[in-house]
């Protein structure tokens, strides 16, 4: 069996705080019961669902169940929408059930997520720095892509496609130089080097930057207390921020946790928000609250309406938080197995000349940073193939300290598709322990 490889850039964004701000619950009592809201079934919303199982299945088959758990689904959901527009047969089933529910829904997938990728940076440009970018390298030696294949690439993806001679090591060196321009030099190498049976890369890029609606004083950001899960305490720098006026931050609380989301962008357009979440059981670990999630059709803390425009003060740590992670346990939790055998079917994907294909590895790195202004994020996933309005009633005051393990989302506002996930327990490297 030839290979290839499918390079998947991703960002992460997150963030911890502690705040007190008042306007804080539900709009209805019987939504919080229900942490299912009514969005409509469309592809953001799918693409949401699998955000949700992938955070989980991720949680479940980390080895450090101390580390932080960061990821950008959506840009892997991409990616592999792109590989599994090449598989038929059983191979193709399992991307579509995994991916999109069924078979059916699968079909249009691969318009509807370039239509959602169209609205999401359509709605942000000019407001934020958002860049989604697609590329694939082909060893002339080793496979030839089938017209269809080609087409779709283009056409539902924008990919950009180059033949390459795989022995030529200057080829390791051009995808990873598309990697670094993508992601704006925060991820520098995807690729170590190419090996004799590998038959092609495929590249994804996602990255984000974003300012505060409103930045932090430098002058405010003192050294505080951070408390990890098991109790150990850290030190770390903490911004400080006053929000005086009604609507400066949104909120949601309830029996089970509260939560704010802060706004990148300006005063008169802020498309893209961080929803910071911290579970009110003080026992309970943001990663094992994160990890319950993954059954939910759509929790109400994704769905921006739930939240009620309020005022307070938020402390939010520097962050600076790299990982790496393996996928193939996590995409075959999810249900795409035989993707990564012998039986793999990639036969859509290269013309009837080339040698059969199968995914044997998925892994990806992961950089976040945020500080005063704002927030800057990328990563890279390497898969190798081988052969709302306020509450009716009064508002009241919450007092809330984001000082131990929590979770966020980094959300696109207009279609609420949820762009980064995870849970932090370990805000950045400035730590030090008490």
């Amino acid at each position: 069996m030839k290979k290839f490889i499918a390079t998947v850039c991703l960002a992460l964004a997150t963030a911890t705080a502690a705040h007190a701000f008042v306007g804080a619950t539900d709009a209805n009592e019987n939504r919080r019961k229900s942490e299912v809201t009514s969005f409509k079934a469309t592809e953001e919303m799918n693409a949401n669902m699998v955000t949700l199982k992938m955070a989980q299945s991720a949680i479940a088959k980390q080895d450090d169940k101390s580390d932080n758990m960061i990821l950008s689904p959506y840009n892997v959901y991409t990616n592999m929408a792109m590989v599994g527009s090449g598989a038929i047969g059983k191979t193709h089933d399992e991307f579509s059930a995994a991916l999109f529910q069924n078979a059916d829904i699968a079909k249009e997938a691969a318009p509807r997520l370039k239509e959602l990728n169209e609205t999401i940076l359509k709605a942000n440009k000019g407001h934020v720095d958002l860049l989604t970018a697609n590329g694939i390298w082909v060893n002339k030696k080793a496979a030839t892509l089938s017209e269809g294949f080609t087409s779709d690439s283009k056409t539902n993806f924008g990919a950009e496609i180059s033949n390459e001679d795989f022995a030529d090591a200057s080829v390791v060196g051009k995808i990873n130089t598309w990697a670094s321009e993508n992601t704006k030099g925060l991820i520098t190498k995807v690729i170590q080097q190419l090996n004799p049976d590998d038959a092609i890369v495929l590249a994804s890029a996602l990255y984000f930057k974003g300012k505060w609606v409103m930045p932090f004083d430098k002058q405010l950001t003192e050294e505080k207390t951070f408390t990890a899960d098991g109790g150990a305490k850290f030190t770390t720098p903490m911004m400080h921020q006053e929000y005086d006026h009604v609507g400066d931050i949104r909120a949601l609380s309830n029996e089970a946790y509260e939560a704010v989301s802060l706004t990148y962008g300006t005063e008169d357009a802020a498309p893209m928000r961080l929803i910071l979440l911290r579970p009110n059981d003080a026992k309970v670990s943001a990663r094992d609250w994160l990890a319950t999630q993954g059954d939910m059709l759509m929790p109400v803390w994704l769905n921006d309406p739930q939240y009620a425009d309020a005022r307070g003060m938020v402390e939010l740590p520097h962050l600076d938080i790299k990982q790496h992670h393996d996928l193939v346990p996590v995409l075959q939790d999810m249900g795409i197995k035989e993707a990564f055998t012998g039986n793999a079917d990639f036969r859509h994907m290269v013309d009837v000349k080339s040698r059969a294909l199968f995914i044997s590895s998925v892994s990806h790195d992961i950089v976040f940073k945020t500080d005063e202004e704002g927030s800057e994020a990328a990563a890279v996933t390497t898969a190798t193939m081988a052969g709302s309005a306020a509450p009716m009633d009064p508002p009241k005051t919450v007092n809330i300290k984001f000082d131990r393990s929590f979770v966020f989302a980094l959300q696109d506002v207009q279609t609420g598709t949820v762009l980064f996930i995870g849970a932090v327990n370990k805000p950045n490297e400035k730590m030090t322990a008490k």
